[in-house]
């Protein structure tokens, strides 16, 4: 899963330099989140803990995959060469998990 994962991007990168067209990007309306969705986000994730080369997320009835999006912006925002790397997830009370992401530069 991990090779898919680190693969994925380089084919795409690949396809886009072969494949150089000057027009612009058209972005649909699928390509947003929808209200519905965004409010399940707000209810679910809590931002628990933040420093300078950490950030840390509490959620509920949330994949781990939606979260990380707002853990690499986080870290783009301290750093625009830096990405999130998951550190750990933790199991809490009630079944809330405590997921910490470090940021950690792009190799």
């Amino acid at each position: 899963m991990k090779k898919a994962i680190l693969i994925l991007p380089l084919v795409l990168l690949a396809t886009a330099c072969a494949h150089r067209d000057d027009a612009q990007i058209q972005v649909k309306e699928e390509d947003y989140i929808s209200a519905e969705t965004m409010s399940r986000y707000r209810e679910n994730i809590v931002e628990k803990r933040r420093g300078p080369s950490y950030v840390s997320y509490e959620y509920k009835d949330v994949r781990i995959d939606e979260i990380t999006p707002l853990a690499v912006n986080y870290c783009k925002q301290k750093n625009a060469k830096n990405t999130a790397h998951l550190r750990e997830i933790i199991m809490r009370e009630n079944h809330l998990r405590l997921a910490t992401f470090d940021c950690v530069p792009l190799q």
